[in-house]
């Protein structure tokens, strides 16, 4: 039986990821901070080892004896105050995984990056892979982590560290608590955005990432990245994709280019006095207007990667925040379960 190490476990994607391990009959080890509860783990068979990306002891305890290492663990977050804490948890102590793994002997590594670490794209034609970076002007500290953290793998890669990259794109699905409490769902749900924005978004089912993370760590070639993206869609049509799914009308008007960019800058002034908290802040309402459209025919060709319409995760992820009371249905009374 295989043995793997997942970090970033209890999360959103990791949870997700570690049953799907197990379903495939994978021993499974995973590294959980101290005092954590690892709800998101109930009924999930697994090795808990305690222990932070900043604590090289028990990130060499964990890695023992293991055949492959899923390197999930992160700090999303589009806070300026939270630029610090990313350089340490997503750049270091990515770098620390890395070279770890190296040197215990890890069979292989793969890191789970983002969309943000590839860039944006100029127009409506979606990038790939070999794009250019070009977020470094915007300053936006979540995508400069992400590329530092493929930097740090690629380095150890040029060491002898079998590795591969994945860089899903904004996931959908229940029981990620960012896109629940003071997220762009819930604003939309209780009618908080008057206007759509003028740029464009890649999403994707959290299950379709998932699936396509595992093949990328049995199938991925060395050094590579891969593209887990979903539907190309722009702000009016996302919009419209969720308005549908609560029952509702999406906001009627959608902010030209120029205006969202002299929004953008206005609130980054705010943000920059005052700390903001999503679903607006200085890096969101600077990343709006942009087209975030990928390619993922690299990972459909290499690895088998295969996608769902994002209606599904949509009406899964409200199904759930009304299940855990995250959304109150008073507030959004054409809402209906099917």
């Amino acid at each position: 039986m295989e043995k793997v190490l997942v970090t970033g476990a209890t999360g959103f994607v990791g949870s997700i990821l570690c049953r799907r391990l197990v379903d495939f009959g994978m021993d499974l080890r995973c590294l959980i901070r101290p005092g954590n509860e690892a709800t998101n783990l109930v009924g999930v068979e697994h090795e808990r080892i305690e222990g932070s990306l900043d604590d090289e002891h028990s990130l060499r305890e964990a890695m023992e004896g293991v055949d492959a290492v899923y390197h999930l663990a992160a700090l999303v977050s589009f806070r300026r105050k939270d630029a610090e804490a990313m350089q340490r948890i997503n750049v270091e102590g990515t770098a620390r995984i890395a070279r770890l793994a190296r040197e215990v002997g890890v069979g292989r590594l793969l890191y789970m990056s983002s969309i943000a670490a590839v860039g944006h794209s100029r127009d409506k034609h979606p990038i790939d892979e070999d794009a250019p970076y070009n977020f470094g002007p915007w300053k936006i500290p979540y995508c400069d982590t992400k590329l530092g953290g493929e930097r740090a793998v690629m380095s150890e890669v040029e060491q002898g560290l079998d590795a591969v990259i994945v860089n899903p794109s904004s996931m959908f699905g229940p029981g990620d608590r960012r896109k629940a409490e003071g997220s762009l769902l819930q604003a939309l749900a209780y009618d908080k955005i008057p206007f759509c924005p003028a740029g464009g978004l890649n999403v994707a089912d959290v299950r379709d990432v998932v699936s396509g993370t595992i093949a990328a760590m049995e199938r991925g070639r060395t050094g590579e990245r891969y593209i887990l993206g979903g539907e190309n869609l722009t702000g009016p049509q996302l919009f419209a994709k969720i308005a549908q799914v609560l029952g509702k009308k999406p906001p009627r008007h959608t902010l030209p280019r120029w205006l969202m960019r002299a929004f953008a800058q206005g609130i980054s002034l705010v943000d920059a006095i005052r700390p903001l908290e999503p679903p607006m802040t200085g890096a969101l309402a600077r990343m709006a207007p942009l087209w975030m459209w990928y390619s993922s025919e690299k990972a459909s060709r290499e690895l088998g990667y295969a996608t769902y319409p994002i209606e599904m995760a949509l009406k899964e992820t409200f199904d759930w925040m009304f299940d855990l009371d995250l959304l109150d249905p008073t507030k959004i009374q054409a809402y209906g379960r099917a």
